[in-house]
Parts: structure tokens; sequence; C-alpha cells
């Protein structure tokens, strides 16, 4: 609100005039008279006294008026714009299994199972369950490519020293068991077999037989769908120098650690 100043920016001067007109704006007749003619100046100014008590409300109240000279001639302030909805997050999404990870939930596995091979694949299997689809099929697809890494003659050759023979199925089932035991043992095999003599157990002591591809029963109670690649047993030959099995000191010079201990 503008404060003693008219419209055009001009100061007024309040005097003994402003005083008779602010008198007059409570006047309920014509400008100029009261009701029964009286004059309106000669009413608020009786030789010059002073203003009566109800004329000073009134002349107050028309000073104020003219002291705005018509009120605030602004501009209404703007509607304030609605707020922008609150921006909605993106669920996070899952850490992607890589291989370290896998390692981990296996090795985790073993631990807690306490070295029991049957018990490290329910823990896997709880684990897996508990896990989006997509990271169930992570963890089988790299199962499977451990898998095709250690379908090598040396090292059917280690599991055939160690049971004293070892058909196709064995040799799965051992393939199962040294994934079960963690990165650094099945690294160390793939270099040099003969490593796993302080590592493995027999098959009956290892129930190679329960060291089972989890991922696929987890997938399918997950998603409803089977698992593409499922966990089918690898065929064909394997990598590497084959072994004849009928000459038994080349497997114990193939093999001496192993032959020691399980021979």
């Amino acid at each position: 609100m503008r404060t003693g100043h008219c419209a055009s920016g001009g100061r007024r001067s309040i005097g003994r005039r402003d005083q008779r007109i602010a008198v007059a704006v409570g006047a309920p007749a014509r400008p100029g008279t009261r009701p029964g003619g009286r004059s309106v100046v000669a009413t608020t100014r009786r030789e010059n006294g002073p203003v009566r008590p109800r004329t000073r409300t009134i002349a107050l109240a028309a000073l104020a008026l003219l002291a705005g000279c018509g009120g605030d001639d602004s501009a209404p302030a703007p509607p304030a714009a609605p707020a922008a909805p609150a921006a909605t997050r993106a669920p996070a999404q899952p850490p992607a299994l890589d291989e370290p990870r896998f390692w981990g939930i296996v090795e985790g596995a073993r631990r807690t199972a306490g070295g029991d091979t049957a018990r490290q694949s329910e823990r896997l299997a709880a684990e897996l369950e508990q896990m989006p689809a997509e990271q169930i099929a992570a963890y089988a697809a790299i199962r499977r490519r451990l898998d095709r890494r250690a379908y090598t003659w040396d090292l059917w050759g280690a599991a055939y020293v160690i049971e004293d023979g070892c058909s196709d199925d064995c040799f799965r089932d051992f393939r199962a068991y040294l994934i079960s035991l963690g990165r650094g043992p099945y690294e160390a095999a793939l270099k040099d077999p003969d490593t796993l003599a302080s590592v493995v157990e027999d098959a009956e002591g290892g129930d190679w037989e329960n060291a089972d591809d989890v991922a696929a029963e987890a997938y399918e109670n997950a998603s409803g769908e089977e698992l593409a690649g499922g966990n089918g047993d690898l065929s064909g030959r394997p990598r590497g120098e084959p072994w004849d099995d009928e000459d038994q000191d080349e497997l114990v010079r193939r093999y001496p650690a192993l032959a020691a201990r399980f021979r």
C-alpha cells in the first residue's frame, strides 16, 4: 500500500481544506451541508476552534483514505503454481550375479553346512529361491560354464584313481562335488588335479551324488517355467590327453599324491 502519495506519485499536503473534506465524507446530505441546511464548515470550524471528538474520528478515517489515494493499485500476485509431484524412484535393481558372487554363494553355503555336501545343497536351494528368476538363471549359466571347464581327461583320471574306476555318471557327480568345494580347490585342480589329494573325499565320504545342481528347480519355482538348458549332462570326448584305464602304472605316475592316498 502506498503511504502519503497519490496514484500519480505526487505528495499531497493535508490542510484545513482536507479536514473539511474529511468531515464531508460522513455527511448523508448533499456536499457542503448537513441536514437542516447547516454548513459543514460552520459545524467543523467554530471560530477556528478544535474539531469535535466525533468529527476528529471521521477526519482520521478520511485522511487514511486520502493517504492511499484510492488504495493499492498494484497488480494482484499470480496464484502459486501447483507443486510438482514427487519423482517416483525406480525400484533398486538387484546386483548382477557374476562369477565372484557365484563362488561367494557356494562357499558360504558350504561353511554354514559344516562341509556336509547334502546340507550344502539344501542351503543353496533355499538361498536361490529367494532370488529373482533372472539371477537364478545367471547362477545356472555360470555353473554350466564351470562344469564344462572341468570336463577334461585330467580330472576324469583323478576321479578314476580316487574311486578305482569312474563311469560317466560318476564323473558328472565328481565335477559337481568339485564345484561345491569352492573356488580355490576348483581352480587348483584345473591346473593340477593331483592337488586334490589333500582336499577331496571319496564318493561315499564326500557324498558326491548329493552335490546337486539345484538351480533348475529353484528357477522353475520362481518363474513357473523350465530353465533353458536345464541341468543336462555333458557328452562327447573330454578335452585334453586321454589315459588308458587298463594301464594302472600310468595312472599312478600321473596322479602320485592321489594314488598314495586312495590306492
